[in-house]
């Protein structure tokens, strides 16, 4: 993620809300959309970057957020975007709840900056976006209410206990996933909401030859199906992952998931004065994509050394590629 500087020059990072040298406020404007360091006002704060006057997000009494408004007492834009939280009475939810929102802004930040829905023409009002983290709860009868991660119609509802790093690596041993992450629900679900908002209404034929038609594949068959058989051993010629080869939603879904993450590696790479991608619509997405794939063996490396996770599939397919090229493609439409 791009970074930014305080006015004494020290380096803010994506959650710093102090500076550990001179202890200015940071955090994320909303007029300008960076990260800054903000003056002292008399009922306000400036942002040092453009000036504007500044508020704190109201989320920031519960330090589940560090970005200002343009009017007091209100949620950032990027906390309005949640419809629903936990219960902040119940004990181990008020870390967990920032964990999602950190999560959650981390998304819409690199989405706008991609210009990806929610952020293309109206699509936020004619196709709103939402969210809804919830927590598992016990009806009358003391019976577990589970809550399932998922879209629908524009609401992403994201399990609290996903926050849980005992329980999310559990559940992706369980489900023999590579890797689990709260920006990687983030990026899968939202794939959904590109899929159902953008996608399959304004380049059908395309997502169709690429994907299959979703409408005559049945998911719940599709579901048990890949759940009880696995996948076949070339999956990979064909796919991003083995999920990707249950259903035509999942296959779309699981590619903008990919996509964010190489987007976010090349976007980070800029940022460090490692590489200088061009990261723009009009960029050739093929040559992106293997370019960063060049960064994503030499970390992985790093991660073997310290007995973690590949950072992403070192080599990806030609039906790979192009289904990468479609979602890059989305962007100049």
């Amino acid at each position: 993620m791009k970074t930014s500087h305080c006015r004494c020059h020290n380096r803010i990072f994506f959650n710093n809300s102090v500076c550990v040298g001179c202890k200015a406020v940071l955090g994320r404007c909303v007029s300008c959309g960076n990260l800054s360091s903000f003056s002292k006002g008399s009922e306000s704060l400036n942002c040092d970057q453009c000036g504007s006057l500044c508020y704190r997000c109201v989320n920031q009494v519960h330090a589940v957020c560090n970005s200002f408004t343009v009017s007091p007492d209100s949620l950032c834009r990027w906390c309005g975007f949640t419809t629903i939280i936990p219960d902040l009475s119940q004990p181990n939810v008020k870390h967990r709840w920032a964990a999602l929102e950190t999560a959650k802004r981390q998304l819409l930040v690199q989405l706008e900056q991609l210009k990806l829905p929610p952020f293309v023409a109206d699509l936020q009002t004619t196709h709103p976006l939402r969210f809804k983290f919830l927590a598992e709860t016990m009806d009358v009868n003391g019976d577990t209410q589970n809550v399932t991660t998922g879209h629908e119609d524009g609401l992403i509802v994201i399990d609290l206990q996903e926050a849980d790093s005992v329980y999310r690596e559990s559940l992706r041993v369980r489900l023999g996933e590579p890797q689990r992450t709260l920006v990687g629900h983030m990026r899968h679900e939202i794939g959904h909401y590109v899929d159902w908002c953008f996608a399959s209404r304004v380049a059908l034929k395309e997502y169709h030859e690429l994907f299959g038609d979703p409408l005559y594949v049945d998911y719940e068959q599709a579901m048990k199906s890949y759940y009880a058989n696995g996948v076949s051993f070339d999956w990979s010629a064909s796919y991003v992952s083995q999920y990707a080869t249950m259903h035509p939603w999942e296959d779309f879904a699981e590619t903008v998931n990919v996509y964010l993450d190489i987007m976010a590696i090349a976007s980070t790479a800029n940022d460090q004065r490692r590489a200088n991608f061009d990261l723009s619509p009009k960029a050739d997405a093929k040559v992106l994509v293997n370019e960063v794939l060049k960064i994503v063996v030499e970390v992985s490396e790093y991660n073997f050394d310290l007995g973690l996770q590949p950072l992403l599939p070192e080599k990806l397919s030609i039906a790979v590629l192009n289904k990468l090229c479609y979602v890059h493609a989305l962007r100049t439409i």
